[in-house]
């Protein structure tokens, strides 16, 4: 097989990458195809959290495809330090995942996970989301598993400087809705 195409080489890598190398080795790696919509989220939310750990405000939009059937997001709406609502989607727009960011760092909130509503919300409005964390994670929240998952690890995107890891209360590589609610009652706001 001839490669044609450095820039397909150059994403393959890429994708191998998030899939082998971002989970430490004890994290659960559950089954998660890539597809090219996680390619372009991760690429896209890059870009969001830059100007969201600069606000330290959320971020989001949706992503979805064009009437010519293109890939494409819709512009990045600033939300507040621990909500944002998307605009709608523009007509002819096929709206497939919301996307957006957690803000900056803070010691008062578990901003490395998604938040039960974000799941919720998601799973109530049959859209998959993508979540970026202040430690530079990205989430794909699954609506029809019901279920999150790590879709790459710390520092797979640019992360807050002032980020630190909780070691006592590190993430898990996937959550389900029970899961996710008995991380937030346990959460003494220790580290």
């Amino acid at each position: 097989m001839a490669w044609t195409n450095r820039d397909m080489i150059g994403k393959i890598t890429t994708i191998l990458f998030f899939l082998f190398f971002t989970l430490p080795a004890s994290a659960e790696r559950p089954i998660h195809q890539f597809r090219n919509i996680d390619h372009f989220a991760i690429t896209y939310l890059t870009k969001v959290q830059l100007k969201s750990l600069r606000d330290g405000v959320e971020y989001c939009g949706l992503f979805g495809y064009r009437e010519d059937g293109t890939l494409a997001a819709t512009p990045e709406i600033r939300g507040e330090i621990d909500h944002c609502e998307p605009a709608l989607e523009p007509p002819g727009f096929r709206v497939i995942a919301s996307y957006h960011t957690h803000g900056s760092f803070s010691w008062d909130a578990d901003t490395e996970v998604p938040s039960l509503e974000d799941l919720l919300t998601d799973i109530e409005e049959e859209i998959d989301g993508y979540i970026a964390t202040p430690g530079g994670r990205i989430w794909f929240n699954d609506h029809r598993k019901q279920e999150a998952y790590l879709l790459c690890g710390r520092d797979c995107i640019i992360a807050d400087p002032d980020f630190r890891e909780c070691n006592a209360f590190l993430p898990k590589a996937h959550y389900t809705v029970e899961s996710l609610t008995a991380r937030f009652e346990n959460d003494t706001g220790d580290c």
